[in-house]
């Protein structure tokens, strides 16, 4: 960890978006450990949770289109500069506690919660255990652990004990990172420049100066069981049941996580729920056009 050098990264990416970020701590229960909390702008609260391996620097692209809302960017436990930790074990008892959690911990009887990827696994289950806590939810994309969802090729490879060793000790290179984002589904923004390159600057000091890729790799490969993750953590019907939530997806058509297939699937289960497919968009749509993603999110937040 060098966190000098990683604030540096983040504040030139929080300056070429305009806004100033303030920060604090909150411990959470469910994991014994404290997270770091960024929180911008003016308005109803909205809790952001993210995928990984990444931190809560990679909704900056997004927070700037959605004026009117108090953005609190989370840390998970073990990313950014939360404290050093690999989430595992009861995934699901940690996840029906998580948003409840963090709420108590900013003094929040209730807010939004916009999610991505593991993020979004953690929103429902924290939804239907805890749905006072919740406003509205929106999803971007395929939440991790859906039935029918697919495990792109580099996190399989997680299953493997020396892969998920080696590679966070290994220098991150450009190269790397565009593999992994074309395996995301993000080969067409790739091709055409529409993610700002300070975006993979940022993204390649959070794997030189955070312990972010060494433990959520550690996370994925426990949860991995061969190339698919452990069935008991797939999401069933009945969570999905529980969610009373308003809930709005905004699904990327190129996720390989999950194609319009899966969505449907998903969407049917939830008694209140709504689907938007996005037209040339991966596993992280806000990156493939974030003006237009905003706008979304805020009608959504806002009706």
């Amino acid at each position: 960890m060098d966190e000098a050098r990683y604030r540096a990264s983040e504040q030139k990416v929080w300056q070429t978006v305009g806004l100033s970020p303030t920060e604090q701590r909150v411990r959470l229960p469910c994991t014994g450990t404290s997270i770091r909390i960024q929180s911008v702008g003016d308005g109803e609260p909205v809790l952001f949770l993210h995928g990984g391996p990444n931190t809560g620097t990679t909704w900056a692209m997004l927070v700037p289109h959605m004026k009117g809302f108090r953005a609190h960017l989370v840390d998970r436990p073990g990313t950014g500069l939360s404290d050093d930790y690999v989430m595992r074990g009861d995934l699901a008892s940690v996840a029906d506690r998580f948003v409840g959690e963090i709420l108590d911990g900013l003094g929040l009887e209730r807010a939004h919660v916009v999610a991505s990827s593991f993020g979004g696994y953690l929103a429902l289950r924290s939804a239907q255990a805890t749905p006072k806590r919740f406003r509205r939810m929106l999803q971007m994309a395929c939440p991790a652990m859906v039935p029918g969802m697919k495990t792109p090729k580099f996190m399989q490879m997680m299953r493997f004990r020396l892969v998920r060793w080696l590679v966070p000790k290994l220098p991150p290179t450009e190269k790397a990172n565009d593999d992994i984002m074309r395996q995301i589904g993000h080969g067409a923004s790739l091709d055409t420049k529409r993610i700002p390159k300070l975006f993979f600057d940022w993204y390649l000091d959070m794997q030189r100066y955070t312990n972010t890729m060494k433990n959520d790799l550690s996370m994925i490969g426990g949860a991995l069981r061969g190339t698919a993750f452990d069935p008991a953590l797939t999401l069933t019907p009945a969570v999905f049941g529980a969610v009373t939530t308003p809930t709005h997806f905004l699904w990327g058509s190129d996720d390989p996580f999950g194609g319009e297939d899966v969505a449907r699937a998903v969407v049917a289960n939830m008694p209140h729920a709504t689907l938007e497919m996005l037209p040339n968009s991966g596993h992280l749509p806000w990156l493939d056009d974030p003006s237009s993603v905003g706008a979304k999110a805020s009608a959504f937040l806002s009706a």
